[in-house]
């Protein structure tokens, strides 16, 4: 189960995209899941190959690093209070990012499958929409499984 530690941050409080991701990494290094180098990697990786994306309506990112900093396979989430910008994918313009997936996985296949999963929930507006509303870590754990992202 990728959310089986359950890292899920709802209405989080960050002054930038690095502080959202630096909190996320630290939790995710908290529980035991990614050792001690991943959240340098994260910061690094998303400086140079930017993951923010544009919904319909909200801005997500999945930042993700190599397999090798990971202990054992997660996701992070984290829903923002107030967005913030980070970089989009492929054409680097800023955009107003408020959900955060932070990949942890072990394998590159799962990690293409993974983005692959995500890209699918992005483009469902009414899973974006219950994502925005969720109150509770139940709630978005029923959501995930709904949506085939947690088995």
């Amino acid at each position: 189960m990728l959310f089986e530690k359950q890292v899920i941050l709802l209405d989080e409080e960050a002054a930038d995209s690095q502080e959202a991701e630096a909190k996320l990494a630290d939790r995710l290094y908290d529980e035991g899941l990614v050792t001690d180098a991943f959240k340098v990697a994260i910061l690094k990786r998303e400086s140079e190959f930017p993951t923010g994306l544009q919904t319909e309506t909200i801005g997500v990112a999945i930042p993700h690093t190599d397999a090798d900093k990971v202990v054992s396979p997660q996701i992070g989430f984290m829903r923002l209070k107030q967005p913030v910008m980070f970089h989009q994918m492929g054409d680097n313009a800023e955009i107003q990012v408020k959900l955060i997936f932070m990949l942890a996985l072990k394998h590159s296949d799962d990690q293409l499958k993974m983005l692959q999963t995500l890209m699918a929930l992005f483009q469902n507006q009414e899973a974006i929409d219950k994502l925005e509303k969720i109150t509770t870590k139940t709630d978005f754990l029923k959501l995930m499984k709904e949506v085939n992202i947690d088995q």
